[in-house]
């Protein structure tokens, strides 16, 4: 969801030094991440975010990395200290998309970059969607075909100017609708990704790690854990990193909050790290303290529609404004 006061933010980062802003923020570090690069629009992320082009994703990169000094999160996780003028820039990308593989880890192994790779554990070698992503095929599907609009605004029994907007607001413990619209507008989703994959293969997630890349989980399913009980938040991230250790042999334990870190309770966060489920969270909040050394907010830079730089001014701006009021931290 965008931060409307992060994205005004960002419209007056521009009469502001950024060597300035991170001085004064006191952040030596940011992570940055994103899902998808891509030349073409991707029909199950197009109604949902805008994903950088190539040449747009490698302006991004060449822009951070005049100011920041890229480090793998494993190194990172190792540092005690950052050394006084240092910046460091720890690059990641969630859902495990199949771009990834094609475009992503490609371009990073050419300029030398470490990153790490969350991902859903159901969603491997495409045998399932993401539900939102499911949403945004069938948004498409209706663009273009004023029959399937009809229908699905038969079968729901509303207005067919709202079916968008009905098909968006499709939570997570609702999903099953989804795949009863597809059936009512002759969509399969199987058959869609299994011609066009969405999603990594075993093999291409097994390239990536030979390549130097990390992984970690990213929920089983991209769960919402705002829909969680604290109970299933626990199970999620667990499974999610047991398994991905057990099938590709990894020894980190990595794993990244879909959606967000938000609503999600300050004894789960403890009992995750305490009791060594995850060695580190990764949230989407932006540039923010958590108190936790092993639970870690990022920049989630799809959100903004201008160049990287722009959008980490705009973060540390947004982290200077909310410091005097104490907001710049999360609270349990």
């Amino acid at each position: 969801m965008v931060n409307r006061k992060k994205i005004a933010t960002s419209t007056v980062s521009h009469l502001v030094p950024l060597r300035s802003i991170i001085r004064l923020s006191g952040v030596p570090v940011i992570f940055p991440f994103y899902h998808s690069v891509s030349e073409k629009p991707l029909r199950h992320i197009k109604h949902l975010y805008n994903h950088r082009s190539i040449q747009e994703f490698e302006q991004d990169l060449e822009e951070m990395l005049k100011w920041f000094e890229p480090v793998a999160l494993g190194d990172f996780l190792k540092m005690e200290r950052i050394e006084k003028g240092r910046r460091i820039m720890v690059l990641t990308f969630d859902d495990g998309l199949a771009e990834c593989h094609q475009v992503i880890a490609p371009l990073l192994k050419k300029k030398g970059i470490p990153a790490a790779f969350f991902l859903n554990n159901h969603f491997i070698d495409n045998t399932d969607l993401f539900y939102r992503y499911k949403a945004s095929i069938l948004i498409d599907q209706i663009q273009t075909d004023c029959r399937a609009r009809e229908r699905i605004a038969e079968y729901l029994v509303i207005p067919q100017e709202r079916v968008t907007e009905a098909i968006l607001m499709v939570t997570y413990h609702q999903q099953p609708l989804l795949n009863a619209l597809a059936k009512e507008v002759d969509v399969d989703f199987i058959a869609s990704i299994h011609k066009e994959p969405v999603y990594m293969s075993t093999k291409q997630v097994q390239d990536l790690m030979a390549w130097g890349f990390e992984i970690g989980g990213h929920s089983l399913d991209h769960a919402d854990f705002a829909e969680l009980k604290p109970e299933e938040m626990i199970t999620q991230v667990k499974e999610s990193i047991d398994d991905l250790q057990q099938r590709f042999k990894v020894s980190t334990r990595y794993f990244s909050f879909p959606f967000t870190s938000k609503g999600v309770p300050k004894h789960v966060i403890d009992t995750l790290l305490n009791e060594q489920i995850a060695s580190v969270l990764l949230g989407t909040s932006g540039v923010k303290k958590t108190g936790k050394r092993g639970f870690i907010q990022r920049i989630p830079m799809e959100e903004y529609e201008a160049p990287a730089m722009k959008a980490v001014k705009a973060e540390f701006l947004y982290y200077l404004v909310k410091k005097p009021l104490g907001r710049n931290t999360l609270r349990y």
